[in-house]
């Protein structure tokens, strides 16, 4: 009879490979190495409230099909609002948040799972702050109560959160900002410090880790309870408390900010949540909305209605993250062993 019972063997491999019976590497290892592998094509939009109920739902927005659906595996380990969101290709990272927390969760894209990652609390529990990295580490800045201009740093490869010194901290305590950016660096704009609004836009620089203000860069109007997203040249900041539908432009290459009109929100609406990939933007919720708009960076218009894509559910101040936000790389290279562990 042949042997189809794959590799799995209890003889001693060495002497398999010493007398060529050993199954050849290349039926083990996917070749030629290094190999590429998609990164998901999708965005995670967890917690949030509708008084008198919060939220630890978290929806999956298929961006292929414009579609969204709740992943109850994918559930905050507890209920939060007003809590805060970025990550790299493979893991999704919340924090912060109320009921006081400095919770963080990490979702993990390839199975749509979330635990609490003790290790990677927030230095103090805030919410209403803004989170948004690149593909190494995460910054989570600002929030309530204080206000604070903390701002923490998550090594993705250690799941470790440390606070920044004073030269990294936001130019300004504030809560209810956003945030978003592109592989080298940050925009943390907007935001409240009672009783003054803000418009400020700072921008953190990851190589150095140290945050500046950027007058050139500030938002067209003060708002507060905005969200923001991006791709590797624009970021988008729009809506806010008021209610408002305003969308600003961030330009990177200039640090220059303008009003798209034609990317405006099809309803004014704060307190909302926002990601998205490469080509566009996914505006979703807000104060008693389930709405999710599609921003087209290339045209910078909003997208007819997308009912398909709309949340499971109204919700407000939730937070939203995607393996494809902030400029992030389409696709991943791995790299298998090229030689054996021992000589023979």
């Amino acid at each position: 009879m042949a042997n189809t019972r794959g590799i799995f063997t209890l003889s001693d491999i060495q002497e398999r490979v010493f007398f060529d019976t050993w199954v050849p590497r290349s039926d083990v290892w996917i070749a030629p190495s290094p190999f590429t592998v998609s990164v998901p094509n999708t965005g995670y939009f967890g917690g949030g409230w509708v008084f008198p109920t919060t939220y630890s739902t978290m929806d999956k927005v298929t961006y292929s099909s414009d579609t969204t659906a709740a992943v109850p595996g994918a559930a905050l380990s507890a209920a939060r609002r007003y809590l805060a969101a970025t990550g790299n290709s493979t893991n999704g990272y919340f924090g912060g948040g109320t009921p006081s927390s400095s919770t963080m969760d990490k979702v993990t894209y390839s199975s749509d799972t979330t635990a609490a990652v003790p290790g990677a609390a927030l230095s103090v529990a805030r919410q209403a702050l803004a989170a948004t990295g690149n593909s190494t580490a995460g910054y989570f800045g600002g929030g309530a109560s204080g206000p604070r201009s903390t701002m923490d740093k998550l090594t993705y490869s250690t799941d470790i959160t440390v606070a920044l010194p004073a030269t990294g901290t936001l130019s300004a305590a504030r809560y209810g900002l956003a945030a978003t950016g592109n592989s080298t660096a940050g925009y943390f704009g907007g935001g409240r410090s009672a009783p003054a609004f803000f418009s400020t836009m700072d921008k953190v620089t990851y190589s150095t880790d140290t945050t500046a203000v950027l007058p050139g860069a500030s938002l067209t109007s003060v708002r507060r309870q905005l969200a923001a997203t991006g791709n590797s040249t624009a970021g988008y900041f729009g809506g806010g408390d008021g209610p408002r539908s305003t969308m600003d432009k961030v330009t990177y290459s200039s640090d220059t900010t303008a009003a798209v009109p034609g990317a405006a929100l099809s309803a004014a609406r704060g307190y909302l949540a926002a990601t998205g990939n490469s080509t566009a933007g996914y505006f979703g919720g807000g104060y008693l909305f389930s709405t999710m708009d599609k921003i087209d960076y290339a045209t910078d218009t909003r997208l007819p209605a997308i009912p398909g894509a709309s949340l499971s559910s109204p919700r407000y101040a939730l937070a939203a993250t995607s393996a494809l936000a902030n400029g992030q790389t389409s696709s991943l290279q791995v790299s298998v062993p090229t030689t054996l562990p021992y000589s023979v």
